[in-house]
């Protein structure tokens, strides 16, 4: 069983072996030291009610508040919503429901595509399915058909669609899949079951296919695709047939947030396994990813009292940013600034950065996807100007940096996958060197009496660079590095990873980072100042008796 929505273009840095893995349901994997699949029963998609609600409202009728109600209601298999999430659906729900294509009605059954061998072929596979994920429509005659798909953020405008293979593959199944029943997620390796009783129309072939995106944002609907099915299977020839025989058979292992509840995290010869990173001895909880980021998100900044455990779950579940209030100019210019630094670095690999490589600081710039806005153009050039300091190229040993790198362990005292987004990671000689780059425009800056804990990245750096797990070489002479550019400066510390006192120190803070956020199973919200900033407030419902109220 296969979904077209895997080859969706926003999957970059996702792990292709996981989706072969997940197309080839009936594989079963050896048992490894640790159970294979330990889903959390709360629900990590940010869209799953809103498709439960619609369930109910569209196939039994019932009225939109009682399915709200039923929808966010704990079940056997899962927990009550989070409010926050309930608060998220009701609002997804309306603009869902502000619009649609007169004359379609909704269709209670999924369309798949059956394909059937007369012998195993290289795959040792005789039988293959295809599905779409969306919510299907179809004319009373069944002469159309259309997929709409919900989206959790504003739509993108009216990009090239012709050659994206997702459409291609998704299209393909509406216009030639036929009725049938879907397996639940815990028996995905068994086959869709045909809907006998479906009726004449719902077997018919279309004449016309259409998909068609909607922002549950703000109510916004894009139409990616009307054709005929000749047109379709053209488009699927061309593009979605050999995306999809690439992607079912894909080797290539990439670790990271994939692992959370991929079935062979375990055993996956990719991941590293470092048991007590986090500190934890603990294997009843879900398995899930973490970074500094969550921890940061769970607890707050330190000396202060502003931890709230609903803005990391809700940041999770990748509720939208509704007022924009995360992408500060702040926020986008220290973005820019790194990005210019990187795009540098890539550009003349060896060479030294010059200040009067920064940008023109009097006018906006852009460094990759960012545009510094004017009012902080001039602070953010003084900023990459600041770097040319501190440059790894100064040194005649540096040879590559590498930016962006994803360093990724398996804490198997505690199951969590442990993630860490390096700001730059190079080789001084023989040395593996970890560098965290920040910025920071205040004049008179405070002393760091606690560096690790006052830039937990930097602890965690110090427990994966002091071991050669993490990184895989002899990491006798490694260091971690700090450097935050100012206006009118840089400056560089030096942490040794393999100081006793300093990993002690660094343990200590990873583990008042994650230690509650493990053991939670609430994530209840702990309103203060904080809320005033938080982008995740305006679905917060830390008060409300009923978790469905808007």
């Amino acid at each position: 069983m296969f979904a077209g929505s895997f080859l969706r273009p926003d999957r970059r840095g996702g792990c292709a072996y996981k989706g072969a893995l997940k197309a080839r349901a009936g594989i079963r994997l050896a048992p490894g030291p640790l159970p294979s699949y330990k889903a959390d029963p709360r629900t990590g998609f940010n869209l799953g009610p809103l498709g439960d609600t619609l369930d109910l409202i569209e196939y039994e009728g019932i009225e939109p508040e009682e399915a709200l109600r039923r929808s966010m209601a704990a079940t056997r298999e899962r927990p009550e919503a989070d409010p926050g999430l309930a608060a998220w659906t009701r609002f997804a729900l309306e603009r869902y429901l502000e619009g649609g294509t007169p004359g379609l009605l909704p269709v209670s059954h999924s369309w798949v595509l059956v394909t059937r061998l007369g012998k195993p072929d290289n795959r040792g596979a005789r039988r293959y399915e295809q599905c779409v994920w969306g919510r299907p429509y179809a004319s009373a005659d069944g002469r159309v058909r259309e997929l709409r798909v919900p989206v959790a953020r504003e739509l993108l405008g009216a990009a090239a669609q012709a050659d994206r293979a997702d459409l291609a593959a998704a299209a393909q199944v509406v216009a030639f899949g036929e009725p049938h029943r879907l397996p639940d997620r815990f028996h995905w390796h068994e086959n869709a079951r045909p809907v006998p009783d479906a009726g004449e129309a719902a077997r018919r072939q279309p004449e016309e296919v259409r998909i068609t995106e909607v922002s549950c944002l703000d109510g916004q609907r894009h139409e990616l695709l009307r054709e005929s099915p000749e047109e379709v299977r053209r488009r699927y020839a061309a593009h979605g047939l050999p995306a999809l025989a690439a992607a079912v058979s894909a080797s290539a292992f990439t670790p990271g947030h994939d692992c959370e509840d991929c079935k062979y995290t375990p055993r996956c010869p990719a991941l590293k396994r470092l048991g007590g990173v986090l500190g934890i001895e603990d294997l009843t909880r879900p398995r899930r990813t973490w970074s500094v980021t969550n921890g940061r998100s769970y607890v707050g900044r330190p000396g202060r009292d502003e931890g709230c455990p609903a803005r990391e779950r809700l940041r999770r579940l990748r509720l939208p940013d509704r007022e924009a209030r995360a992408l500060t100019p702040q926020v986008i210019r220290g973005h820019a600034v790194h990005t210019w630094i990187q795009e540098r670095h890539e550009a003349r690999p060896g060479i030294a950065c010059r200040p009067d490589d920064a940008p023109d600081g009097r006018s906006s710039w852009s460094a990759g996807r960012w545009t510094v806005p004017r009012e902080q153009a001039d602070l953010g050039a003084r900023m990459v100007a600041a770097h040319a300091r501190h440059c790894p190229y100064k040194l005649s040993t540096v040879a590559e940096t590498a930016h962006e790198q994803t360093l990724v362990v398996h804490d198997t005292a505690a199951d969590v996958v442990v993630v860490a987004k390096t700001d730059m990671i190079y080789r001084d000689g023989s040395s593996w060197v970890y560098r965290e780059t920040k910025t920071d425009a205040r004049r008179n800056p405070p002393q760091e009496d606690d560096i690790l804990r006052e830039r937990p990245q930097l602890a965690l750096a110090v427990l994966l660079l002091g071991t050669s797990t993490a990184i895989g070489e002899d990491i006798s002479t490694a260091r971690v590095e700090l450097e935050v550019l100012r206006p009118h400066g840089a400056r560089l510390t030096v942490i040794d990873p393999l100081d006793p006192e300093v990993r002690a120190s660094a343990r200590q803070v990873v583990l008042d980072l994650s230690a509650d956020w493990h053991a939670d199973t609430t994530a209840l919200a702990r309103p203060g100042p904080h809320c005033q900033s938080c982008e995740m407030a305006v679905w917060c419902r830390p008060a409300s008796p009923d978790a469905t109220e808007g």
